[in-house]
């Protein structure tokens, strides 16, 4: 028989529009990357993995979340660098104050000293404001190349939107919208969207190959923690786009699982040097079954019961004893007559007796 021929049609991998980025990178002094609030596990593996893979190839790079990162997040790799605030361009004075309690903001510049001077005036009869109370930080970031991860619009952003406004609304600069959500308002100058991806991990694989960035094995568990994540641990993975992502990751060293927390060791089993050597337990003597009565001793030895108690009987004399004296023994206490049915004693049995070594005298 001839052989029959399969042919197996391999198709390569998404293509995306990353000249824009590839161009934008090449002159980029920092890149920005932002998530949104309360982010899924997926945002947060793509941006992270895109943060180390940046880092790595000595960008400038900071990753900001405007809410918490949770405990859920805390065993991918990079998690520590998400800040709540970005950029350092204004420096930010803050403090704590009641309302109504303010009568002036003003400030002062001094040149010939170069100095600055802020005065914050309370209202009278109200105390001053305590120096101690006092916050400094930094906002306004100068970007050249901004990734939004994981958003629908800016808005998704939250407060961050409105501390950066200026910069995420500069066209001038170059924005990249990736995501795979719904309803999309298509708001990056550059969008990188594809809702038949698993997840933004999927998309930031081919982005990162597309830049040629180096792929390190913490980076591909990342993207492998955010797919399994956004696939129910691939229970919902319906493309096989997805299934040649998880293997590319898998050949570049993922850990698979690396999220879900390792059970226990079983205690159902004490440890073996909890249990007693065997040389130290006292040996088991064996123990022989009662042998059953044959039918023979059965009907031979009857089982027996407690007799009544006897009527008492007449004492009878003593033997005569000379040797014994009356000092050394005392009479016998008189004899009780029995109940009727009995013979009765003799008279002279009645009397008390001295018991000696030669007999008993009356």
């Amino acid at each position: 028989m001839t052989p029959r021929h399969f042919s197996v049609k391999i198709r390569p991998m998404k293509q995306y529009n990353t000249e824009p980025v590839k161009k934008a990178l090449e002159t980029a002094k920092s890149v920005l990357i932002l998530l949104p609030q309360n982010p899924s596990l997926d945002s947060v593996a793509a941006g992270l993995s895109l943060y180390l893979a940046l880092t790595k190839s000595q960008k400038s790079t900071s990753i900001g979340c405007p809410t918490e990162i949770t405990v859920e997040f805390n065993r991918l790799f990079g998690v520590d660098k998400i800040k709540s605030r970005i950029g350092n361009q204004n420096l930010v004075v803050s403090f704590s104050y009641q309302e109504d309690s303010l009568e002036k903001v003003s400030y002062d510049k001094d040149p010939q000293n170069q100095k600055f001077h802020l005065t914050i005036e309370p209202k009278a009869g109200l105390e001053p404001l305590d120096a101690n109370q006092v916050e400094f930080s930094y906002t306004g970031s100068n970007a050249d190349l901004i990734f939004v991860i994981g958003a629908r619009s800016l808005e998704d952003l939250g407060f961050m939107y409105q501390q950066e406004k200026t910069l995420l609304d500069n066209k001038e600069k170059t924005l990249v919208n990736l995501s795979t959500l719904d309803k999309n308002a298509q708001f990056g100058t550059v969008n990188l969207y594809d809702p038949t991806a698993s997840g933004s991990s999927e998309i930031v694989l081919n982005i990162l190959k597309a830049l040629n960035l180096n792929l390190q094995q913490d980076i591909a568990t990342n993207l492998l923690a955010g797919i399994e994540s956004a696939t129910n641990n691939l229970s919902s993975c319906n493309t096989p786009e997805t299934y040649e992502t998880i293997a590319e990751l898998i050949r570049l060293g993922a850990k698979k699982g690396h999220l879900t927390p390792q059970m226990p060791r079983s205690f159902s089993s004490p440890p073996t040097s909890l249990t007693p050597p065997s040389s130290n337990l006292a040996p088991k003597l064996p123990i022989s079954p009662s042998p059953k009565p044959t039918l023979s001793q059965t009907r031979l030895s009857p089982p027996s019961f407690p007799q009544p108690p006897r009527s008492p009987q007449p004492l009878q004399p003593p033997p005569t004893n000379p040797a014994m004296t009356s000092s050394s023994v005392p009479p016998p206490s008189p004899i009780q007559p029995s109940n009727q049915g009995v013979d009765q004693p003799k008279p002279e049995w009645l009397k008390p007796k001295v018991i000696t070594s030669s007999g008993i005298k009356t």
